[in-house]
């Protein structure tokens, strides 16, 4: 019996994200104070002034009657805004904390820039803010590296907060001797508590029921996808052994049926 786990594949993948992860919370961070220090930011006499900045990216915006009309009237209060924004997301996205949230928030404030400071970049490649809002999508839809993040602690400890972290299901795979392999995949159950040695004692105990039905394929195939059944199960330890008996006792009563 093969067993494939769709955790480790699920370490590896988010796993390789962990650089796109620390680059975009690195550059958040950086924007937000770089932003929160800068003196022309809030001062209206400087050229670097949000206000003439905004004033800038509404020529030829979408969203030009918004920034005119709300957020240049407010530039000073949606300056704060979004220095304390970048801050706190790229701080989120580092320790993995409310992970999800700060990429959802991370995403739209892009496309915000994207729609206004970059629209009229062209090629549309050539502005930074839809690559970056591309990254937090990603970001958003994998969530956080498995044990690299608080999220993940959270996660363990209150079961309601599962939706921060990617739980997918585990795959059991299992594949007939003495046959042509042919695949088959069970979803694991997610609460699933059998121990090692408790699957060792499963595997047994159908390895022995299976001897005595070694000429009969269909036989053998239907207890092989009820051993993944039971494995997947995840019944108790008390459980598992009178399942399993029962189970023999059914199997040995159709077998001299048969015969």
């Amino acid at each position: 019996m093969e067993t494939i786990s769709s955790n480790t594949r699920l370490n590896s993948t988010t796993g390789s994200l962990l650089p796109l992860r620390i680059f975009m919370g690195a550059t958040f961070l950086y924007a937000g104070l770089q932003h929160l220090t800068d003196p022309s930011y809030f001062d209206p006499s400087k050229s670097g002034y949000i206000g003439h900045l905004i004033s800038q990216y509404a020529i030829g915006s979408p969203i030009h009657d918004f920034l005119l009309g709300v957020v240049e009237p407010n530039a000073v209060t949606f300056g704060y805004v979004v220095g304390v924004g970048e801050t706190l997301i790229g701080i989120a996205t580092l320790v993995g904390f409310l992970f999800r949230i700060a990429a959802l928030a991370g995403l739209l404030l892009n496309f915000t820039f994207f729609m206004s400071a970059t629209w009229t970049a062209f090629p549309f490649y050539f502005g930074s803010d839809i690559v970056f809002a591309a990254c937090w999508l990603t970001l958003f839809l994998t969530g956080p590296q498995p044990g690299q993040s608080i999220d993940s602690a959270l996660a363990r400890r209150f079961q309601p907060l599962g939706w921060l972290i990617a739980r997918p299901n585990q795959i059991i795979a299992t594949v007939a001797p003495d046959s042509e392999p042919s695949l088959v995949q069970v979803p694991f159950a997610r609460k699933a508590t059998l121990y090692p040695k408790q699957v060792l004692e499963v595997n047994r105990a159908f390895d022995r029921i299976r001897q005595q039905f070694v000429s009969h394929r269909e036989t053998q195939t239907i207890i092989e996808f009820v051993r993944a059944f039971v494995i997947s199960l995840g019944v108790d330890r008390t459980d598992t052994p009178r399942l399993l008996h029962g189970l023999e006792t059914l199997v040995n009563r159709s077998g001299g049926e048969g015969s």
